[in-house]
């Protein structure tokens, strides 16, 4: 059992170059296959699920599976544009709590490095969060290269990463597996009935 923590470093944040997104190919599920955040994630598989709505929102559903029982943290996205140009995605979770995220690099098929990161106010500093995610539960070997090279052409090598095992077993929930497609679906549906009734 593992809990993450975001990373606090010495240094302003790196300026980001800009990544135009496109949130159809975001769509569907992708594994965590390192992470680096303050978000309270614990067990050995974890994943998250974007749900592509319209123009411009899609869904997300985080979860992680501990002792064959799933949590959620759940949200949408929205892109906006970045300082320096290119897209930055801006998720508001259900509970108001908003971050931006930069996408380091992206492969839609294989694998991406979604990043967030705040420069401290008395500038001494900033503090930062990192995601690897990978379409496939284990991490190949040459989507591991993609990633370890972007996370390095900012510096964040060294980061101290949480891996997730997301195995069969790890994965598997009391009473079946997760279906992840309707993860989202349903998380939505809770919203909206929440929404509805107050």
């Amino acid at each position: 059992m593992w809990e993450v923590g975001c990373v606090r470093q010495d240094v302003r944040c790196p300026d980001v170059r800009p990544t135009e997104l496109d949130l159809v190919e975001l769509d569907g599920e992708w594994y965590l296959a390192a992470v680096a955040t303050d978000m309270n994630i614990t067990g050995e598989c974890a994943f998250m699920v974007f749900n592509h709505k319209n123009m411009n929102t899609t869904d997300v559903s985080i979860s992680w599976i501990t002792n064959n029982t799933a949590s959620y943290y759940n949200g949408s996205v929205a892109l906006t544009v970045g300082r320096n140009g290119g897209d930055l995605l801006l998720v508001t979770y259900i509970d108001k709590k908003t971050e931006t995220y930069s996408v380091l690099a992206v492969d839609y098929e294989h694998y991406a490095v979604i990043f967030a990161c705040y420069d401290d106010p008395s500038g001494n500093g900033s503090t930062y969060e990192l995601w690897k995610l990978t379409r496939a539960p284990h991490l190949k070997r040459t989507d591991a290269v993609q990633l370890d090279r972007a996370v390095a052409n900012y510096s964040l090598q060294n980061t101290s990463f949480m891996f997730f095992n997301n195995s069969e077993r790890s994965c598997k929930l009391n009473g079946g597996y997760l279906n992840q497609a309707s993860l989202v679906l349903t998380s939505a549906t809770a919203l909206a009935l929440f929404r509805r009734l107050y």
